[in-house]
């Protein structure tokens, strides 16, 4: 074998021992990682930081990474009862991240117990909470009734406190991400929408009434002012009227005294007599006189009985 290929092979068995020893004696933490450093089993450093990293070879010692990122996940579905003795299903989800490594490692061991933990706090936490509300602060026509955003607020606070107390978990974020109904209660929620649904519409319809009250006393009060308006002008026209109408008679009386006269007992006569009416007259009694009186004359003296004449 030549020495130049011997010279090769040592020169390729050396940087394959460096590439190894670098394998066993180095670690990399990216950016989006967390990593504890144990010896033996034994937890000795924590690194945060990104960067390569040195560490004794395994089994000595090893390196546990862990995704620093925001995770999410959904809480399985169960039934809670509210304050009103209303069964509802909420399906609730959390979003968490890892913030004290060590504390993750030596309480959970890894992500997928941390699953199972958040999904017990946040179902406990759920059952306590929904206990202190009545079913319309869920679901309800009346937005004011609602308050999602403060069950969600408080199951937060809840949840972060012990996971983070607990296993060294940062919980973000818990919200509920759907509402479902068990069979026995998709009555109940119907019958409770229509009764406020009622209850708008009885208030629509007592403000419309008041309305229509209010519009019909200002008509009423303007149709008053209207009437006294006109009758107070129909009485200055009568006034008016009759004034005129006593100046013409005066002026005809002075103009004609016995025409005047005459006119009277036959307007007298009208309202007297009817058609069919028989009447027994003394034609020397005023106004029966104007029946023999000649027109522009005086009803001519007599001493005779009353004549029995028939109006026409």
């Amino acid at each position: 074998m030549k020495t130049k290929d011997i010279l090769f092979r040592l020169l390729v068995a050396a940087v394959i021992a460096v590439i190894l020893a670098c394998v066993m004696l180095s670690f990399q933490v990216r950016q989006d990682q967390l990593a504890v450093v144990t010896r033996l089993g034994r937890p000795v450093r924590v690194i945060q930081d990104p960067g390569l990293y040195f560490k004794y070879p395994w089994p000595v010692e090893s390196a546990r990474l862990f995704d620093r990122r925001l995770a999410v996940f959904e809480s399985r579905p169960s039934e809670a009862l509210t304050r009103d003795k209303r069964n509802v299903i909420l399906f609730v989800y959390a979003a968490w991240q890892i913030k004290d490594p060590l504390l993750f490692l030596q309480s959970l061991g890894g992500e997928e117990n941390a699953r199972q933990k958040l999904d017990g706090l946040v179902t406990g936490a759920k059952n306590t909470i929904l206990g202190q509300y009545d079913f319309h602060h869920l679901a309800s026509t009346n937005r004011t009734e609602v308050k999602l955003e403060e069950i969600e607020k408080r199951l937060t606070e809840i949840v972060s406190e012990r996971a983070e107390a607990a296993f060294g978990i940062s919980v973000r974020q818990v919200g509920i991400c759907r509402l479902g109904l068990p069979e026995s209660n998709t009555r109940f929620v119907f019958e409770r929408m229509r009764a406020e649904r009622a209850q708008i519409a009885e208030h629509y319809r007592s403000v419309g009434a008041k309305e229509a009250d209010d519009i019909r006393a200002r008509t009423d009060a303007e149709s008053t002012v209207l009437v006294a308006e006109a009758e107070r002008a129909a009485a200055e026209t009568v006034a008016k009227a009759e004034a005129e109408a006593a100046r013409l008679v005066a002026d005809a009386y002075r103009r004609d005294p016995d025409l005047y006269g005459f006119l009277r007992r036959l307007d007298t006569l009208k309202k007297v007599g009817d058609i069919n009416t028989t009447l027994i007259l003394d034609t020397k009694t005023p106004p029966f006189d104007a029946l023999r009186m000649p027109i522009g004359g005086h009803a001519p003296a007599t001493n005779g009985p009353p004549d029995r004449r028939e109006s026409p």
